[in-house]
């Protein structure tokens, strides 16, 4: 009889699912790097963020295949320094006193009960976001045809690739799912689905030293000014009335003079001294 109820203990157990425990965490800095793997379509994808909790700093590496839950969570947290970290209850302790924690990315969730999927909606850009190899690109945000066709060949001459979108949100999500690929940023400030301005915003959240060039328009002060004013700190974001205007030259000065630690103003290069 003993040995009947001991069996099934066992297989009471076993079918017991494993319950978990929801950490807050708060979110401080992300690394995310793609490496190339010979004869794989798809690339190696080393993600951790670093995070606050109750217990101290630590360094969540994310694992899993999950790249549209990846897309998600990187998203959410451009713009929400908090997210949940779901434990399960035989880990709570290693949690607790690790430094580095593997954790599987769809264990990440938000403070809400909401699924990631309804938080971000796929943009319809008319085609799939694609997976870029090498990190030379140089992203274009522009609704002009002709003049993104001129700045895309000037790109291509200096040897990065253009990557031209005439929609704000589809640059976004691009930039957002694939950062280390892209050298710099163009944008003009009319494209449209998402404001510019909060464009930059976001592009500097996950990437605040990456050159950013805007073009304000040739005669529009009062848009030149308070891109001035929004941006002044900011000394990777460059102000420009004509985009086309010095273009070779404003690309390989911003890449080649990438800001560090001390950072100067944003420029206006229509006031700046020649």
């Amino acid at each position: 009889m003993k040995h009947i109820t001991g069996i099934l203990l066992i297989l009471v157990l076993a079918v017991t699912p494993c319950s978990a425990r929801d950490f807050m965490v708060e979110f401080l800095a992300e690394n995310y790097k793609e490496s190339r793997v010979p004869y794989s379509k798809t690339p190696r994808i080393y993600h951790s963020i670093q995070v606050n909790t109750h217990a101290g700093p630590k360094l969540l590496i994310l694992k899993g295949d999950d790249l549209n839950y990846r897309t998600w969570l990187r998203q959410y947290i451009a713009e929400n320094n908090q997210f949940i970290a779901r434990v399960p209850d035989d880990e709570n302790d290693l949690f607790v006193a690790s430094h580095a924690y593997e954790i599987e990315v769809t264990q990440l969730h938000p403070v809400t009960n909401e699924n990631w999927s309804a938080l971000f909606k796929s943009v319809d850009v008319g085609e799939k976001i694609p997976i870029m190899g090498g990190n030379e690109h140089i992203l274009v945000i522009d609704t002009n045809d002709t003049r993104s066709q001129l700045i895309a060949d000037v790109i291509n001459t200096l040897g990065y690739t253009a990557i031209v979108s005439r929609s704000g949100a589809q640059a976004l999500e691009m930039f957002m799912t694939q950062p280390g690929k892209f050298k710099m940023v163009i944008a003009n400030h009319k494209a449209p689905g998402v404001e510019t301005e909060t464009f930059v915003r976001q592009v500097l959240k996950i990437d605040h030293k990456i050159p950013v060039l805007v073009e304000t328009g040739y005669r529009d002060s009062e848009t030149r000014q308070r891109y001035q004013n929004l941006f002044s700190g900011a000394g990777s974001v460059v102000l420009t009335p004509m985009v086309l205007k010095d273009l070779q030259k404003n690309i390989q000065n911003l890449i080649k003079n990438m800001p560090t630690e001390q950072q100067p103003p944003a420029i206006d290069r229509e006031q700046a001294p020649s």
